[in-house]
């Protein structure tokens, strides 16, 4: 009886959770599509790389709306059986607490196992590709190549870029050089500077600078500055692509840079890697924690609530589930906390919650 009962628990869960992602994945999909239909339209995209484009983001919706996935679909599967009386049922029959919600903690970890492995292949993988496509397919701009860590060159217009060592938070540069170039390729002006450190969204101050001007070839002023402020808006670009490549890398890209770059990054950087690293296990590891949360409200609702109000609970909770992150991970990046309790306090406080609510219910 109980393995037939685990596989009913089971399949009805699993039917609940595929629809319910199913909604928030078109959800995701409508939304997205509406923020940039005016580009779509601008600039005549051809349906294909549109429809490549959404199918690339998938992924990343999947891992992106799982908390919220994961508890509405507890709760609506237990207050169904609430409702149904099927909960009293099985307890009446001398089945436990434990052994009513095992298949949907088993399958819960196998999700949590899945929704990781999302997020460390599938998921960098297909966001490169659809913002390489969205920016050279459908917008029709020649995408740049960005480059962090090593010496690298990059090329914008009339400049050319060459960057010693740049930080992934994309706000410092160590080591840089600007060459402007005229029509012919000849060099007109050069600037190297020790230090580049954002301002704004155009300014950088730039330290221990040499600026040179050129004609045909040969240098004719040069200037020398303790300090001087540049605008780059190119340079900004590159800084706001490298923050968000760091938000991309999986767990295992962002623990190798880590390693290789620990001996050159301050301690502020690091703590942020460090939060940004551990938050790749945790956001994954919540779907578990919302199984602890979700079954006592569902179980404890009974037959009062119905399947409107257990979706309002499983936002009020995934919303301050995602508040109570983005705090501790603020303060993790704030130096506050170190990165660990950054990335896993608001999974351990839920915990606590969901395992103290679980203990106040008849086992």
């Amino acid at each position: 009886m109980i393995k037939i009962l685990d596989k009913y628990i089971g399949r009805e869960y699993v039917k609940n959770y595929i629809f319910i992602t199913s909604v928030f994945l078109l959800f995701f999909v409508i939304a997205d599509f509406f923020d940039h239909a005016d580009t779509f339209v601008a600039k005549n995209s051809p349906a294909y790389f549109v429809f490549i484009y959404y199918l690339l983001r998938i992924p990343g919706f999947f891992y992106q709306a799982s908390i919220f996935t994961v508890l509405i679909a507890t709760l609506v599967t237990f207050t169904i059986f609430s409702r149904n009386n099927e909960i009293m049922a099985m307890r009446s029959h001398g089945l436990s607490l434990w052994e009513t919600i095992r298949p949907v903690m088993v399958i819960s970890v196998v999700l949590c196992l899945f929704i990781f492995i999302d997020g460390e292949t599938l998921t960098p993988l297909t966001q490169e590709k659809s913002t390489r496509i969205y920016t050279t397919k459908i917008k029709k701009e020649k995408k740049s190549k960005f480059y962090f860590g090593d010496k690298k060159w990059l090329r914008w217009g009339d400049k050319i870029y060459n960057f010693r060592h740049f930080e992934p938070s994309g706000k410092l540069i160590a080591g840089i050089t600007i060459f402007k170039m005229d029509r012919t390729f000849h060099v007109i002006e050069r600037i190297d500077a020790a230090m580049a450190k954002q301002l704004n969204a155009s300014d950088w101050r730039l330290s221990n600078v040499v600026w040179r001007t050129f004609e045909k070839g040969k240098p004719i002023v040069t200037f020398k500055y303790r300090n001087r402020i540049f605008k780059f808006r190119q340079l900004t670009k590159v800084s706001e692509e490298a923050e968000k490549q760091t938000k991309e890398m999986s767990y295992s890209m962002l623990k190798d840079f880590i390693e290789r770059h620990r001996a050159e990054t301050d301690k502020e950087t690091l703590n942020r890697y460090y939060v940004d690293l551990y938050n790749k296990t945790a956001y994954p590891f919540g779907g578990i924690i919302m199984i602890f949360i979700a079954i006592p409200f569902a179980l404890k609702m009974g037959r009062t609530g119905g399947i409107s109000v257990s979706l309002g609970i499983a936002i009020v909770i995934g919303i301050l589930y995602i508040i109570l992150s983005s705090l501790f991970s603020s303060m993790g990046y704030a130096g506050l906390l170190n990165g660990f309790l950054a990335a896993w306090s608001a999974n351990i406080i839920f915990i606590l919650i969901g395992w103290l609510a679980y203990l106040s219910l008849p086992q």
